[in-house]
């Protein structure tokens, strides 16, 4: 077991320009991990508790516990994976639907649809599909709003990426590489995707308690002229290259471009956001740009920004109003839920974890 405990979280779906964007199906290894556990079950079930319940249980016994935030609600839990003894659990239900690939032998449903009372339900058609439907609506218009942001600000920053600006950018990130690894691993390292933000019913957030606890060292990369993405891209690659395991992060808003990288071996941080308390060293994407480019289109950049900036202000409201909308639906089955079904689940899978066998020493 861990000799101490951390708290690690990320997201694994994103409200992104390209719609509800999930890294859920690669979230684990499903032929090898001991357990992963499927919870099915509509709005108001308890999915969440059970999750929080098992992970509490865990981080008590002293086990590391990743956390995986909804991005539609992230005051709830989407997931949780135990490291130290391989088994994940996660809310199987849509937008992010998955379920066991080898029921029973690794796979497990569990089936908190079972304690609603169907026939109180069963009266509250109405109200429940007229709720629903306000809830699904308000997604495609965030969508939307958050894609034209997106096209608002490449615009800007399409002049800015000269072949020039490129190869410095590329030159940066070998000199980056070379001042943090004096030397190469074997075999080439691997990488596992995860937001590190998220695009929300409360905002933009970012995840920066897990950087905090994964990396003791990194680099705040002032992006003011969208060449970070690139810079991580080169990066990724030379510390693949030199045998280093890494947790790359796309942008929430832009899943095709990277917008943070872990390296948690080297307890190292590449950001694109201030992290508190960190003493990052800050590298300004200004001093790659070809000046003539920088020089004429800085008016334009501006413009292009003010107007992504409402767009996604408009995006991050219908999201608001979607969760607004979900918590009606929430008060419409809570008082026919049966919460004591969670509560034994919670207890009977926490049992069962803790009788598997360790599998990190």
């Amino acid at each position: 077991m861990s000799a101490t405990k951390q708290r690690i979280e990320f997201f694994l779906g994103a409200n992104s320009a390209e719609g509800f964007v999930s890294l859920y199906d690669q979230w684990v290894d499903q032929k090898t991990i001991q357990a992963f556990y499927v919870i099915k079950g509509g709005a108001g079930c308890g999915k969440s508790t059970l999750m929080g319940r098992v992970a509490a249980r865990m981080e008590q016994e002293g086990y590391e516990v990743e956390y995986i935030r909804c991005s539609g609600d992230p005051d709830s839990l989407d997931g949780i994976r135990i490291p130290e003894k391989g088994v994940a659990m996660v809310d199987g239900t849509s937008p992010h639907t998955i379920d066991p690939a080898y029921t029973g032998a690794t796979g497990h449903y569990i089936d908190l649809g079972a304690g609603y009372d169907r026939k109180a339900l069963s009266d509250l058609r109405e109200e429940i599909v007229t709720a629903v439907r306000a809830y699904q609506a308000c997604y495609p218009a965030a969508y939307r709003r958050i894609q034209s942001a997106k096209e608002s600000w490449d615009r800007g920053r399409k002049p800015l990426r000269t072949q020039e600006t490129l190869e410095k950018t590329a030159k940066r990130a070998e000199t980056i590489l070379k001042r943090e690894l004096k030397g190469t691993r074997e075999g080439r390292g691997t990488t596992c995707r995860r937001f590190l933000g998220g695009i929300t019913c409360r905002g933009e957030l970012f995840l920066e308690g897990t950087v905090q606890t994964l990396c003791r060292e990194g680099y705040w990369i002032r992006d003011d002229y969208g060449l970070a993405g690139d810079l991580l891209a080169c990066l990724e690659q030379g510390f693949l290259e030199r045998g280093y395991d890494v947790i790359s992060c796309p942008s929430e808003i832009d899943p095709g471009r990277l917008a943070h990288l872990l390296v948690p071996d080297r307890a190292l941080a590449f950001v694109t956001e201030k992290v508190a308390g960190a003493e990052f060293r800050t590298i300004r994407t200004e001093s790659l740009v070809e000046k003539e480019a920088l020089q004429e289109g800085k008016s334009f950049l501006r413009l292009s920004d003010r107007v992504a900036e409402e767009l996604m202000k408009e995006g991050m409201e219908h999201l608001a109003r979607a969760k607004e909308n979900h918590d009606t639906l929430e008060q419409l089955y809570h008082p026919y839920v049966d919460f004591s079904l969670a509560e034994e689940m919670a207890e009977r899978i926490t049992r069962e974890i803790l009788d598997l066998p360790d599998t990190v020493s």
